[in-house]
């Protein structure tokens, strides 16, 4: 897993704080089914590495260890409430002080089970935005997003000053060229735009982060 590798790598270089927790030989394997959801196989592989990994006051990815079975916990609190089809992604992980979630979406796994990766907006305006083609291709996008970050002296000096990820980094997720032809070819439209008037404005804005990601992208 070389994103996995780059976000380690990333962490080490950077003052940027990695908890690793120990790996657990129960840990769910790939397919095995989570609540009716197949586990990723790469998902699997990180799990078979590390129990868990979370980054002072950023990024964490649910423990799963002999302490702990964080990732079963996570989707229990949500399947009772979530509306479909956010019910049936497989959430892993998450930002620190926020309920923002990221997961993977089971429905649109590739021939190898490969599913991509979404962040989920809980809140008032319920969608998920797709910001990876797979799990480790994710772990590499978050990589190069703290490198941005402390490679930028204006940003790394003022927590307040990070762009806001994934909205404000779309050069970052449109590098992602297997997400990019998922996303032209509409796969997931059922996850970002909802119907009513409520929801005209946030639609409005995913399609405009949409615009930005194609001209990036070309």
């Amino acid at each position: 897993m070389s994103g996995l590798e780059r976000l380690l790598a990333t962490c080490e270089k950077y003052p940027v704080r990695a908890h690793i927790r120990k790996p657990w030989g129960g840990a769910p394997s790939a397919g095995t089914l989570l609540l009716g959801r197949a586990m990723d196989p790469m998902l699997a592989a990180f799990y078979s590495r590390l129990g868990g990994l979370r980054l002072d006051r950023d990024l964490y990815v649910n423990a799963c260890d002999e302490q702990v079975n964080g990732i079963l916990l996570a989707n229990e609190q949500v399947q009772p409430y979530w509306p479909e089809p956010f019910r049936s992604l497989l959430l892993f992980g998450g930002k620190e002080a926020s309920a923002y979630t990221f997961a993977t979406v089971p429905s649109l796994a590739d021939a190898q089970g490969l599913q991509p990766v979404v962040e989920v907006n809980p809140y008032e305006d319920f969608y998920a935005l797709p910001i990876a083609s797979n799990v480790d291709r994710f772990f590499d996008t978050y990589a190069r997003y703290m490198e941005l970050i402390y490679q930028t002296p204006e940003l790394s000096e003022e927590r307040g000053a990070w762009p806001v990820f994934p909205w404000e980094v779309p050069e970052l997720i449109a590098a992602d060229r297997a997400l990019m032809g998922m996303l032209v070819e509409g796969r997931f439209d059922f996850l970002m735009f909802q119907e009513g008037v409520e929801a005209r404005r946030v639609n409005e804005e995913i399609r405009e982060w949409i615009a930005q990601l194609r001209a990036v992208s070309t």
